[in-house]
């Protein structure tokens, strides 16, 4: 370590000669090269303001040097092969990876896109005719046939409501006519939101499928997204298909509960007493804050209706039963900035993800020069069968075909024998209703991918230095840590001989100073009146003073105060004896000068020392609580107990066995600067 210094002195006022690369060697710790860039990286890292000047290095050098032997040490104890060390590392790797494993010019359109969606409501109808993924041919052109002539109908300009009613496989159809009322983005699968949000006010969609079936939509009208609102409600329960009677004395119950409220009935007293929504009746009948497309249509548009809080809406009808609902609040839709990350999350479960990571695979593709063999992979799919869908589909099929489908990067390839264990282990059929074709293709498609991104993760650190040095920065703080707390934080907390034996020789640094031995009550402040109150701070006071004798400080003062008729409990009454230390501070006198005093700081109220009086009692008001202390006695200063500065004794014992620790790593690892690199980096 002292040629170290010495060669760092004698170059440390040289200037610049040539400009250093970042993959030279700067130093080797052991057998452990570090590089100019890795050195340069977390130097700036941890300096807000560095500078490449001789004595700014050489002050962060040290420090530097520490860190890596540490590193050396753990990677010489194997710490880095432990399994618990690289799932956490793992871990750590999957963060990082996202960025560079997913195209952020898409994805920031995508996300602006669902934003400006957000912005406005849809309110639609559809009618769907049902037509599972894995339909027979037959049946799907069935299902198509049969929208199709309904679409005509509807584009001649035939009552949508009406052919809803009449027609579609929806089971809600028959009650609403199809009518989905306003809708926002997310609101509805993407395949469905992309339609609506892209026909016009007026106009029927042409047919679109999604996986329930074949669908038409019209759109009645679009609006600016009134944001959030927040309601309570009065419900009574009455099904859709009630009796006439059951009906009727429903409707006659809400509009007694109506009349009450528009009369002056409390609303709290109403909720509590008739509301049918026990989740909501202990809370004044308050909901969670909602937006368009979350309540059914009929409550969802009465609440948007109301303009000013504390609102009430006349009774409505849903399919639960009759409301009144009460507007406590409304709020606008969030600014982009607010909502971006909450997007991201949704976005991150929906199909618009996958068409990012289409556009990664496209790119890639064309970077490590994508090749398939569209024959072979005819030659496969064509072994598919509808076992598939049952995963029972064996690939036993597929022997002796061996034909490479796709290869990549000159060497990475995929052969018909990947592609055939891949099917025999699919999992999307019964899942997903998919039909044959689409489960095979969409499980070439996830081959791929796979296969693509996958490569494209091991080459993250070779393209990417950030990622690279970033990853090994995780490395080597998660070993430094593993180290550390063996070497030093464990062993300084259970090495009990070690730790009382340095007690032992440094109890001298830890000394209580002077301090005060205070009894003190507390009770609440509102507990008495003026005159019950002084009466009850002397009890107190002359109790606190009696229990000196026997120490029995809370005994004697319950008992004042139940001689005085006040149960301890009623008044939150607390008998406490703590030593408080005695410090230097200052004062103003009557005379307005400024004295030097003794204080004890009291829970942030300053007591004097000279001020105690003759009974050594005093009466003060803290946080809205009374108290009525008495000084018990002045202690000396004294050593402490090592139970009273374990912590302390503790962080300074790790320091100790850190620095011993550190001493043994510089014997055992040679250090050696490389002088030439050096100097490059003096500015």
């Amino acid at each position: 370590m002292r040629k170290f210094l010495l060669a760092l002195a004698m170059v440390s006022a040289l200037p610049t000669v040539a400009q250093y690369s970042d993959d030279a060697v700067f130093m080797t710790v052991g057998n452990k090269e570090v590089t100019c860039g890795e050195f340069v990286r977390i130097y700036t890292k941890n300096n807000t303001d560095a500078k490449f000047d001789s004595a700014s290095i050489a002050e962060y050098l040290p420090m530097f040097i520490d860190y890596k032997l540490k590193v050396v040490e753990a990677e010489a104890q194997k710490l880095d092969t432990a399994s618990d060390f690289r799932k956490e590392l793992q871990s750590y790797r999957s963060q990082l990876e996202k960025p560079y494993l997913t195209d952020e010019q898409v994805d920031e359109a995508l996300y602006q896109e669902a934003y400006k969606r957000l912005q406005t409501d849809v309110h639609a109808a559809h009618i769907l005719i049902m037509c599972s993924e894995d339909a027979t041919p037959a049946d799907t052109a069935k299902a198509y046939k049969k929208i199709q002539a309904i679409y005509k109908r509807a584009a001649k300009g035939e009552d949508f409501s009406k052919l809803a009613r009449e027609n579609s496989e929806d089971p809600s159809a028959k009650r609403n006519n199809g009518d989905l009322g306003f809708f926002t983005a997310f609101s509805m699968i993407n395949d469905f939101e992309e339609v609506a949000y892209n026909t016009p006010v007026g106009n029927v969609s042409k047919p679109f499928r999604t996986r329930f079936g074949y669908h038409i939509i019209k759109v009645y009208d679009v609006r600016p997204n009134p944001g959030q609102v927040k309601v309570a409600h009065i419900m009574v329960k009455a099904a859709q298909n009630v009796s006439e009677a059951e009906e009727q004395a429903a409707k006659a119950k809400i509009d007694m509960i109506a009349d009450s409220i528009a009369n002056g009935a409390d609303w709290i007293t109403m909720v509590e007493r008739y509301s049918d929504d026990r989740g909501s009746r202990q809370r004044g009948g308050e909901q969670q804050w909602f937006s368009t497309g979350m309540m059914v249509s009929e409550f969802e548009d009465a609440s948007f209706a109301l303009k000013n809080n504390g609102d009430i809406s006349a009774p409505i009808r849903t399919a639960y039963g009759w409301h009144i609902i009460k507007l406590i609040d409304k709020r606008p839709i969030d600014t982009y900035e607010e909502l971006r990350e909450q997007i991201k999350r949704r976005m991150s479960g929906d199909v618009r993800s996958r068409k990012a990571l289409k556009v990664l695979c496209d790119r890639l593709k064309k970077e490590y020069n994508f090749k398939e063999d569209k024959a072979a992979y005819n030659e496969i799919a064509a072994l598919a069968d509808s076992t598939i869908l049952q995963k029972k589909w064996s690939i036993d099929k597929a022997t002796g075909l061996n034909k490479v489908l796709f290869t990549f990067a000159d060497s990475v390839k995929r052969t018909q024998q990947d592609f055939a264990k891949k099917l025999s282990q699919s999992g999307l059929g019964s899942e997903r209703n998919m039909s044959v074709h689409r489960l095979v293709t969409t499980e070439y498609e996830n081959l791929v991918q796979n296969a693509i991104i996958g490569f494209e993760r091991t080459q993250l650190e070779r393209k990417y230095p950030d990622f690279r040095y970033l990853l090994q920065e995780y490395h080597d703080g998660i070993l430094l840590f593993a180290l550390t707390d063996k070497e030093v934080w464990t062993k300084a907390s259970t090495n009990t001989a070690g730790l009382e034996q340095f007690f032992e020789a440094n109890k001298q640094k830890y000394m209580w100073g002077e301090r005060a031995e205070i009894a003190s009550c507390t009770y609440k402040g509102n507990a008495f009146s003026d005159a019950a109150k002084k009466n009850a701070d002397t009890k107190l006071a002359a109790a606190l003073k009696a229990g000196v004798k026997n120490a029995d400080y809370e005994e004697k003062a319950k008992a004042a105060m139940r001689k005085i008729g006040t149960e301890p409990d009623s008044i939150g009454l607390l008998v406490k004896v703590i030593k408080f230390g005695i410090v230097d501070g200052q004062e103003t006198d009557a005379n307005g000068n400024t004295v030097n005093v003794k204080y004890c700081d009291f829970y942030g109220t300053k007591i004097n020392q000279d001020a105690w009086g003759k009974n050594k009692t005093k009466i003060c008001n803290i946080d809205g609580r009374s108290y009525v202390l008495y000084l018990v006695k002045n202690v000396p200063p004294m050593p402490k107990t090592l139970d009273e500065c374990r912590g302390a004794v503790v962080s300074e014992y790790q320091n100790v066995l850190e620095k011993s620790w550190i001493e043994g790593l510089r014997a055992k690892y040679p250090v050696k600067l490389n002088n030439d690199i050096f100097k490059t980096m003096i500015k």
